[in-house]
């Protein structure tokens, strides 16, 4: 039987449309070098600017007596940790305070940011949920901004006066979403900075974003000039991401090969408002089911998928195996998955099963046995098919990171499974590599961040073979004419979108691809009835 098999992790940006960077030679590219130059002192006067240049003494004051009219610190709580800002971080250089590695550890900054940044609260009434952005470079907000004496404003009104309502209908000022940072977790920081809490990461924050608005402005030419940049972003990487990523499964990966008597698409990190959107197109919904597992997380878009074609459904049960797989683990391996993460479903004898692995790939090798094992004592499998983001890496460090020859070497010795990649002979190490993406200095956490010129070196350049096909051939029979594509680049201008060769230099996701996965489609013969 003629098969086609396409897995996909469609995950991608969250918030942050300046998080990774994108296409070389772009615009947006000599942006960010030039924040870079910025942040790193490079422009010959030894710094840019100092951090009471944006949290001038006017603005620490109105903070200051905000902070005093909110919460249980008082006047005294605010002052105090005004008092200890202005020792530790006023008087340093802006640049030398966004990269000090000790900020990063306390998480004075990153935590604030983490839950304020970007925040969904229900609408009025009974109306869909909205999106509240925090006015600062390193999200979506929408709203122009007139220049920095408008951004602090905004900024104050946005963290002592909105207001999100959660489901269970309570409402919360951002400043009430803040939580306090503990040493037992964070041990950097300071029995002094615990007991501050809050007052002080509220003054850590505005220098944060203050800063980051400087030096945007600055690197961009204008204060208008980075708005611009960033809402173009906005519209190729946030805007249009939903709806590419559904063109990319109906027109491009369901599509793969239209002879498939069998016709598969694996996705990870999938949201059930993608799965409604994908059953929605009739393309989709006419031709394939939708195969969702019963246990779905609907409220993180981090759930495994199936589709199938109907045409080898034809009409046969489709039988959920997903809990009685995940529950042959014992208790201590069970609790290291996560609901949504794993799906399996038998069609016509042939389990389907989809995985989103841990980001170090260590819990790969454990679903996979687990699933080999159900295929082994189940007498009504007949083969498997197995799409997974395994986060499998180039390097193996054991118990660390899951290095992806250890994997192959594993699934060939302790399993019944083969890989795509090996199965069309391909070299794992060097031509199979789905994701390549690096994080820039325009972040909460600088110690995650890559020069521009180190990209390509970088061992915190995302760039690894993480995504696989796997199948077991219960019969002992053979996989024949197997080949493996990639998929990071699509001309969306055109109708329907078609995928473009595989750009191995090409960082993504960018206004060609929207996610941080490249798609792989592996296209084969396998022995199975009609």
């Amino acid at each position: 039987m003629r098969c086609a098999f396409a897995s996909w992790n469609a995950a991608a940006v969250n918030s942050n449309p300046f998080e990774y960077y994108g296409a070389r030679g772009s615009a947006v590219e000599a942006f960010l070098r030039a924040c870079e130059d910025a942040l790193c002192a490079r422009d010959g006067t030894g710094g840019t600017c100092a951090v009471a240049d944006v949290l001038t003494e006017a603005r620490l004051d109105v903070l200051e007596a905000r902070l005093a009219s909110v919460g249980t610190w008082g006047a005294s709580g605010a002052r105090a940790a005004r008092v200890v800002f202005e020792r530790d971080a006023l008087g340093r250089d802006a640049g030398e305070f966004l990269r000090d590695g000790d900020v990063g550890a306390k998480r004075l900054c990153s935590m604030p940011d983490r839950v304020t940044n970007t925040v969904r609260t229900m609408g009025k009434n009974g109306e869909e949920s909205v999106t509240m952005c925090r006015p600062t470079v390193i999200n979506c907000y929408g709203e122009r901004m007139m220049d920095e004496a408008d951004w602090f404003r905004r900024w104050v009104a946005y963290v002592f006066d909105a207001r999100a309502t959660s489901a269970d209908g309570a409402s919360r000022s951002m400043i009430e979403l803040m939580v306090p940072i503990k040493r037992a977790k964070y041990p950097a920081i300071s029995e002094e900075e615990e007991a501050l809490g809050i007052p002080l990461q509220v003054f850590y924050l505005a220098a944060f974003d203050g800063a980051w608005v400087r030096f945007a402005a600055l690197a961009a030419g204008s204060f208008d000039a980075w708005q611009d940049i960033r809402a173009s972003l906005v519209d190729d990487l946030v805007t249009h991401k939903f709806s590419r990523t559904v063109d990319v499964v109906e027109k491009i990966l369901l599509s793969a090969d239209e002879g498939s008597a069998l016709e598969v698409c694996f996705m990870q990190e999938v949201g059930a408002s993608l799965v409604d959107a994908l059953r929605a197109r009739a393309g989709v919904r006419n031709s394939c089911e939708v195969l969702c597992p019963k246990d779905m997380d609907v409220k993180r878009d981090q759930n495994s998928i199936v589709i199938v074609s109907k045409a080898f459904v034809n009409g046969a049960p489709v039988v959920e195996t997903t809990s009685d797989i995940l529950g042959s683990l014992d208790a201590s391996a069970a609790d290291k998955f996560s609901k949504g993460d794993f799906c399996a479903f038998l069609v016509r004898g042939v389990l389907l099963c989809s995985y989103h692995g841990d980001t170090d790939g260590l819990q790969t090798k454990t679903i996979t046995t687990a699933v080999h094992e159900y295929c082994e004592r189940s007498e009504d499998v007949k083969a498997c098919v197995f799409g997974m983001d395994a986060n499998t890496h180039s390097f193996h460090r054991e118990g660390k990171k899951q290095g992806v020859r250890d994997f192959i070497d594993f699934i060939r010795a302790s399993t019944s499974f083969s890989s795509c990649w090996t199965l069309a002979n391909i070299d794992v190490e060097r031509d199979a590599m789905t994701t390549f993406s690096a994080r820039t200095f325009l972040q909460a956490q600088l110690n995650k961040a890559v020069p521009l010129a180190e990209v390509a070196v970088s061992n915190l350049t995302d760039r690894h073979p993480k995504d696989h096909v796997l199948v077991s051939l219960k019969s002992g029979a053979s996989v024949s004419e197997a080949t493996v594509n990639r998929i990071n680049a699509v001309d969306f201008a055109i109708d329907p979108p078609k995928a473009l060769p595989f750009d191995a230099d090409a960082m993504f996701p960018n206004a060609r691809f929207p996610s941080d996965h490249a798609a792989i489609v592996f296209r084969c013969v396998l022995p199975l009835d009609s």
